[in-house]
C-alpha cells in the first residue's frame, strides 16, 4: 500500500475531475478501442488500485483485483460532457479514476475525452496515458508503469517548512483534536450530492495557431520569456488591481512518465504595469516565476505543507467548502488557504507542446484540449496545451 500525503487535499475535494480532449485522425472498431483501453489501464500500477481510509483516518493506494475503469461510446461536445459527468463522483474505493467516451462521428476521425480523477494523476499523467493507449491500438507494447508519489520520503532534503509554517501547522492540528472525526465514503458522496445540486460548470476554448501562433512564441523568444508569463500578462492588462495567480507546476524529480499525482505550485501576486509595454510586463512576470521555480522551498512548500496537517482536517476543510460539515477549526483554515473564499484570481496549469508523440501508424494526434477541473481554491481556471501549430486554451468556470 502507498500513503496519501501531498495529496490528502485532492480525496474530498468535489471537484476534481481533470479532462483532456484527444481528436484522432484515423478509425478503429469498438472492440479495437476497448481492448487498447483496457490494455493501456493494466499497463499503470495506479489504474490497478483503489483508494482505502483507515479507522484512524489515514488513507491509502491499494490493490484492487476489478478496477473500475470504463471506455463509453457516445456523441458529446466536450462542455456538456464535463458537466454531465463532474457531479457523478468518481468511486475510487472501487479503482474508478478513469472514464473514457468515444465519438465517432466522422468516419476518419474519433474524438476521445479522457475524465480523470485528479488521484489517478495530473494533467502530464493523463497524457502518458493517451500514448499508451495510442500504442495499443496501434498494436504497439506499453510498458508496466509502477506507482510513484511525491511524499515526504521523495521530496528534495533540503526542502524544508519554515518556522511560522510549523507553529501554523502544530496550533491548528492541536485545535482539530478536540472536534477530530474521521470521514469515509458515505460523506463523500453526500457532499457531493450536496454541492452539485447548486453548482454547475461550463468551458470555453480559445484556439490560436498558425501565424498568429508563431509570431506569439517568436515575440517570446526573442524577449527571453515563457509563453505563460505572456499570457498572463496579455490576460490582466486590463485589470487595475493586483492580481494574484496560481500556476501548477510539474513536480517530477526524475522526469519520470508514469501517472500519478506528481504536481506542485506557486503563485505570483502582480499589478499590470500600464507605463510598460505587453512584452515588458511579461517579462517582469516571468522574472517573478522563475525567481520562485528556482527556489526547491518555494517549489515544493505546499505539498509539504498540507503534508504536515492532520489529514482528517484536509478532508474537513474541503467538507466545508462543499457546505457538508461545520467546525470553528476547519471553517477558520479554509478561510486562511483560500477555500472558497480568498481565491487566486487566476489559476493556469500550462502542459506546453504536448511530451507525447502524434504518429502511431495510421493513427494521427491533431488536437487537444485540456480543462483542469475547478479547484476548490480557485475561480478562473485556464488549462493550456500545444499540439502541431495548434494551442487550445481553455477557461473553465463555475456557471
Amino acid at each position: 500500500m502507498y500513503r496519501i500525503e501531498t495529496e490528502r487535499g485532492d480525496l474530498f475535494d468535489v471537484n476534481m475531475m481533470i479532462t483532456i480532449q484527444a481528436t484522432v485522425c484515423g478509425s478503429a472498431a469498438e472492440n479495437e478501442l476497448i481492448a487498447a483501453f483496457h490494455e493501456a489501464v493494466a499497463s499503470f500500477e495506479i489504474l490497478n488500485s483503489k483508494v482505502v481510509i483507515d479507522d484512524n483516518g489515514d488513507a491509502f493506494y491499494d490493490n484492487c483485483a476489478s478496477p473500475g475503469n470504463s471506455i463509453v461510446f457516445k456523441d458529446f461536445e466536450i462542455s456538456d460532457l464535463i458537466r454531465e459527468q463532474e457531479c457523478k463522483r468518481f468511486k475510487i474505493e472501487d479503482g474508478e479514476f478513469l472514464r473514457c467516451f468515444v465519438s465517432r462521428t466522422n468516419s476518419d476521425e474519433m474524438k476521445i475525452c479522457f475524465l480523470m480523477h485528479h488521484l489517478g494523476g495530473d494533467g502530464k499523467s493523463l497524457l502518458y496515458f493517451i500514448e499508451a493507449f495510442l500504442k495499443c491500438l496501434n498494436c504497439e507494447k506499453s510498458e508496466y508503469r509502477k506507482l510513484l508519489l511525491l511524499d515526504r520520503t521523495t521530496l528534495p532534503k533540503d526542502v524544508k517548512l519554515p518556522l511560522f509554517a510549523k507553529w501554523m501547522v502544530k496550533s491548528y492540528n492541536r485545535k482539530w483534536q478536540k472536534e477530530r472525526r474521521v470521514f469515509g465514503f458515505n460523506d463523500m458522496s453526500k457532499a457531493y450530492e450536496m454541492f452539485w445540486q447548486t453548482h454547475s460548470t461550463t468551458v470555453r476554448n480559445e484556439v490560436t495557431e498558425g501565424s498568429e501562433l508563431k509570431e506569439k512564441l517568436k515575440t517570446c523568444k526573442t524577449g527571453g520569456f515563457g509563453f505563460t508569463s505572456y499570457t498572463i500578462a496579455e490576460m490582466i492588462q486590463g485589470i487595475p488591481q493586483v492580481q494574484d495567480i496560481g500556476l501548477a507546476v510539474d513536480g517530477r524529480i526524475d522526469s519520470n512518465r508514469t501517472m500519478s499525482n506528481q504536481a506542485t505550485g506557486i503563485s505570483v501576486k502582480y499589478r499590470y504595469d500600464r507605463n510598460k509595454s505587453l512584452v515588458e510586463n511579461a517579462t517582469v512576470i516571468d522574472r517573478m516565476m522563475k525567481r520562485k521555480l528556482k527556489d526547491i522551498g518555494f517549489r515544493y512548500f505546499i505539498l509539504l505543507f498540507m503534508s504536515e496537517f492532520d489529514p482528517t482536517l484536509v478532508d474537513a476543510v474541503n467538507l466545508e467548502f462543499a457546505g457538508y460539515f461545520h467546525s470553528d477549526v476547519s471553517a477558520k483554515l479554509a478561510r486562511l488557504l483560500g477555500y472558497g473564499h480568498n481565491t487566486k484570481d487566476i489559476s493556469i496549469t500550462n502542459l506546453t507542446r504536448a511530451d507525447i508523440q502524434t504518429e502511431y501508424g495510421k493513427y494521427l494526434l491533431s488536437d487537444l484540449i485540456f480543462v483542469p477541473p475547478v479547484v476548490s481554491y480557485g475561480k478562473n481556471i485556464i488549462g493550456m496545451v500545444t499540439v502541431g501549430n495548434r494551442l487550445n486554451k481553455a477557461y473553465h468556470v463555475y456557471r
